[in-house]
C-alpha cells in the first residue's frame, strides 16, 4: 500500500462538511469576542457568510440545497482562504495584532482543509430507507 493511500484524505467529505459548519461559528465568535472593527470586521462577516452560503448550497452531506459540485467548492474554498490572508495583510498590515493573528489563521485554517480534503469522488448518495 502506497504512503498516499495511507495518509489522504485526513479529511473527508462528511468530515470536511462539519468543518465547515465551525468555520463559520468560529469567524462569529471571533469577531464579536475579540471585538472586531472596521476592516477586521468586515472581513471576518465577509468570511462567515460565504462560507455559511457555501456550504448550505453545495452537494454534500452539510448541504441543503446541493447545486453547487463538492470539487467547486473546494476551489471556492481555497479563493476565499487566499482572499482573507491577502485582505488580512494588505487592509490591516500596518498595525498586527489579535485581529490579524485570528484573520490569518482562519485563512490559513481554508487553505489547509483544502490541502487535506478528499476531492476526487462525490459523496456517496444516501441509503435507502
Amino acid at each position: 500500500m502506497s504512503i498516499d493511500r495511507m495518509l489522504f484524505p485526513l479529511i473527508g467529505v462528511r468530515l470536511h462538511g462539519w468543518l465547515d459548519d465551525l468555520v463559520v461559528l468560529t469567524y462569529l465568535l471571533g469577531a464579536f469576542g475579540l471585538h472586531l472593527g472596521g476592516g477586521a470586521l468586515a472581513v471576518a462577516l465577509a468570511g462567515a457568510t460565504m462560507h455559511f452560503l457555501l456550504t448550505r448550497f453545495t452537494n454534500y452531506p452539510q448541504g441543503t440545497v446541493k447545486v453547487i459540485p463538492f470539487r467547486v467548492h473546494a476551489f471556492i474554498e481555497l479563493t476565499e482562504g487566499a482572499g482573507v490572508v491577502a485582505v488580512t495583510i494588505g487592509l490591516l498590515g500596518a498595525a498586527p495584532g489579535p485581529a490579524h493573528l485570528f484573520l490569518l489563521l482562519l485563512g490559513l485554517s481554508q487553505l489547509a482543509a483544502f490541502s487535506f480534503s478528499d476531492y476526487r469522488t462525490p459523496p456517496p448518495p444516501p441509503a435507502a430507507a
